[in-house]
């Protein structure tokens, strides 16, 4: 899994960066409620649900879920620019990127030389409200680990470092099924330095039954309906399963965030759409 990340995380700054898309940054924080009603039109195909490549499915009841929006809100991407980058601001640099298990089919594609295609958010017809454009990933056919989106909160130029969101209490972003008989729940993965082989604190190389393993992310599931809703998860509920390094960790690190990604599990369709995410105070 890992590889398969890496290689679509570096063919994403490379398309970025390299000119094939523009990236536009805009440093300002983002109240998510602007940006609330109507809903997309457009479907796609299907796919699967959440686990850890490295570790299953288990471990993470529903949990964030529509509420509240959350008053003082910072943009991480509102896709409006179209690229595959984040937004340029608060000392994050991401790309988005797909990744799965190899055994089924995913829209965007994972990167590699046979399909050298670019991540682009889809635009929405018609428009949620002000918001003309989303991140939408279906897929199915998986049958290992599955697959899933996700962005690096801290990767320049093809690196990963951690980011200190320790100034925020959540995140939140608005959510909707493409396809109404496509999985219900999205698995909310974040990685810290605890989880993340770039933390420097797991073993990479740590196969499954044996001690300090990698991938055991922070995370909840959160519920997906046929109209677009917020979902709202505080940092204080995300849990891990316990197979991973450190299992006597009682909270995630936000001094060292790694990423944040949407995953689903092995046998499951998936077809979501994702817009407008953001950390929160």
């Amino acid at each position: 899994m890992t590889k398969r990340r890496a290689a679509w995380m570096w063919a994403a700054w490379t398309l970025t960066a390299g000119g094939c898309t523009t990236l536009a940054g805009l440093d300002r924080s983002y109240h998510l409620a602007e940006g609330a009603g109507g809903a997309s039109g457009a479907t796609g195909g299907s796919s699967s649900a959440s686990a850890s490549a490295a570790g299953g499915a288990g471990g993470a009841g529903v949990g964030g879920g529509a509420g509240e929006v959350p008053a003082d809100i910072e943009l991480i991407d509102d896709m409006e620019d179209g690229d595959a980058a984040i937004e340029d601001a608060g000392g994050r640099v991401g790309y988005w990127y797909s990744y799965n298990d190899g055994t089924g089919t995913q829209t965007p594609p994972v990167y590699s030389e046979e399909m050298p295609v670019g991540f682009h958010p889809e635009t929405l017809a018609p428009p949620r409200g002000q918001s003309t454009r989303a991140v939408h990933t279906y897929g199915s056919g998986f049958t290992e680990w599955g697959a899933g989106v996700g962005f690096a909160l801290n990767g320049p130029d093809m690196g990963l470092f951690p980011y200190d969101a320790s100034a925020y209490a959540g995140i939140v972003f608005w959510a909707r099924l493409g396809d109404a008989g496509a999985v219900a729940t999205v698995k909310v993965n974040i990685s810290d330095k605890v989880s993340e082989p770039a933390g420097g604190i797991c073993d990479e190389s740590a196969g499954e039954g044996d001690a300090n393993r990698c991938f055991d992310h922070w995370s909840t599931m959160a519920p997906l309906g046929t109209a677009w809703a917020p979902v709202v998860i505080p940092f204080d509920e995300l849990t891990r399963v316990g197979w991973g390094a450190e299992p006597a960790a009682e909270a995630i690190d936000l001094a060292g965030l790694y990423t944040i990604e949407f995953r689903f599990a092995q046998g499951e369709d998936f077809d979501v759409y994702i817009d407008d995410i953001g950390f929160y105070r």
